[in-house]
């Protein structure tokens, strides 16, 4: 008998533990709280795509980079197997300084080269890279073996292949709520041989040690602008990452504020943002502002993921700003678990409540 699972979430995690139950031959159906003309208001559509375990090593435990490198190959397979190309580019990326953020430059390429090869981490002269970056920079870290992915073309192409193969996704459908074998909406309760909680932050009330961490970002249209790879500019507050998108458009971003408000974004955001920008490249002086892109990560404590299980149901997350890096390993450690299949740093990401 075909087993059933429930998804609750239908982020970039939810959609992905979809596509593996789906090829171990189970039902699925996926629950989803905006509906479909507002489905991009969730915080997967507001990331960056950025797969970039090498830059995490500056301030991420090594963990994170441990996962984040198998989860690279894995977007190469989920990639090849959707309806249209999608903007997916491993080119690798640039980290880069301006004089006065050099001592926390040095120290944070010093935390990469302490755990990665000299071949996987590399001192360049910018202009050899990124001609149009030469006049302003020197010298950059290159990272030859990160990448990037445009999430706001993956995830509509990635939910419409799985409805294809028949996951039923219900958007607008709130879960009141979720417990071992059972959703409960509003239309009332259904049994299920799993469920699967994916709802990232939504999860907050139910979840111990979740917080939110705010991420704040631009997308922009800049024509005098030519970037072939992300750029990760060293400022004293966070990560400034420049993502380079089809046609022209880059995504700028992105601020890591302890915060879980849904407010619009603040001045002081848009001006540290904007002005790292144009600092890296004159051309965004010009660019237009296409979107206002803000959402709320979720995070543990250690900022590191979890597996959590209990006989039926199973809770991923704490993803924080790695949800692309990580989303799809952690998918394939889920499918491995259910087959009884190793799974590397088991001890690490699993953690078993009861049965």
């Amino acid at each position: 008998m075909t087993k059933h699972a429930a998804i609750v979430g239908a982020g970039i995690m939810g959609l992905l533990t979809a596509r593996e139950l789906l090829s171990l031959g189970w039902r699925v159906t996926v629950y989803e709280k905006y509906p479909e003309m507002e489905y991009r208001n969730s915080t997967s559509f507001a990331a960056g795509g950025m797969l970039a375990p090498f830059s995490e090593l500056e301030s991420a435990d090594e963990l994170i980079f441990k996962l984040g490198m198998s989860s690279i190959e894995l977007w190469r397979e989920i990639c090849e197997e959707l309806p249209a190309p999608v903007f997916f580019k491993t080119n690798g990326s640039l980290f880069l300084s301006h004089q006065r953020d050099k001592p926390h430059f040095e120290n944070a390429t010093r935390r990469i080269f302490h755990h990665v090869k000299e071949s996987e981490a590399q001192w360049v002269k910018v202009s050899d890279l990124e001609p149009e970056l030469g006049e302003t920079f020197d010298q950059g870290l290159y990272l030859p073996r990160e990448g990037h992915i445009d999430n706001r073309q993956l995830i509509p192409l990635l939910a419409s292949k799985l409805e294809a193969e028949g996951v039923r996704i219900l958007f607008g459908e709130i879960v009141q709520d979720l417990r071992p074998y059972v959703v409960e909406t509003a239309k009332g309760s259904l049994l299920y041989d799993i469920v699967v909680d994916c709802r990232g932050i939504g999860a907050v009330e139910d979840t111990a040690d979740l917080r939110g961490v705010r991420g704040e970002a631009f997308l922009i249209h800049a024509p005098e602008v030519s970037i072939q790879r992300p750029v990760r500019l060293m400022h004293p507050r966070y990560a400034v990452y420049i993502v380079p998108r089809a046609n022209d458009h880059y995504y700028i971003g992105a601020t890591s504020i302890e915060s879980a408000s849904e407010s619009p974004v603040t001045i002081r955001s848009s001006l540290e943002l904007l002005s790292a920008a144009y600092s890296v490249h004159k051309g965004f002086g010009e660019a237009s502002i296409v979107e206002i892109l803000h959402g709320i990560r979720p995070a543990f404590r250690n900022n590191a993921p979890k597996i959590s299980f209990e006989a039926g149901l199973v809770s991923i997350n704490g993803l924080y700003r790695h949800g692309f890096l990580l989303s799809p390993v952690l998918a394939r450690a889920f499918k491995n678990f259910l087959q009884d299949h190793p799974v590397d740093h088991a001890d690490q990401i699993f953690s078993f409540t009861r049965g």
